[in-house]
């Protein structure tokens, strides 16, 4: 590469917006012109000019107020329902890749666990949770029994009674429980 081809394509080598072939032939020829060399300084030199102009213009701004000014107009937009749902949709589902379904079985394997371990399907277990859920508490005014022989157990803790009537004569209380 000579003078008359570089020398066009130094600002845009200077600011990477070249192809890599070029690249390598503006930096080769730049290396072996001093000219070339020189105006490549030169662009640095500007180039730090320009950064530490725009520094100061910067730091000389005041932003501390700027989101005061800002804020309410942000505040005051806002989307419908629909759109906000639709644009909550579209950036998780390209997030979840596998754990959806991973996520989809699991909750399957935990409500299959719940239905087997609560009795689904097994009529017997739920009639019987059924009955005992009844309030089946009786009261007796009078017993009357043609036998000699009647025992009452009584259990507060589990609200339990138990009346036992023996045809045996000879049965003792101490034989059905040793309650008198």
């Amino acid at each position: 590469m000579n003078c008359r081809e570089a020398h066009p394509l130094l600002p845009l080598f200077f600011d990477g917006e070249i192809d890599a072939r070029q690249l390598r032939g503006v930096a080769l020829h730049s290396t072996r012109c001093p000219g070339c060399e020189q105006e490549l300084q030169e662009f640095e030199r500007l180039q730090d000019l320009v950064v530490d102009c725009v520094t100061a213009r910067v730091d000389e701004v005041d932003l501390n107020q700027i989101w005061e000014r800002v804020e309410p107009r942000v505040s005051t937009v806002s989307f419908p329902w629909n759109v906000r749902a639709r644009s909550w949709w579209e950036t998780r589902r390209s997030s979840w890749g596998w754990p959806a379904p991973a996520l989809a079985a699991f909750a399957a394997a935990v409500l299959l666990a719940f239905a087997l371990w609560s009795g689904f399907g097994e009529p017997g277990r739920r009639q019987i949770a059924d009955v005992a859920a009844i309030d089946n508490s009786a009261s007796l005014d009078l017993v009357e029994s043609h036998v000699g022989s009647l025992a009452v157990l009584s259990e507060p803790e589990t609200n339990t009674m138990v009346l036992w009537v023996s045809d045996d004569e000879g049965t003792t209380t101490e034989e059905l429980g040793g309650l008198p």
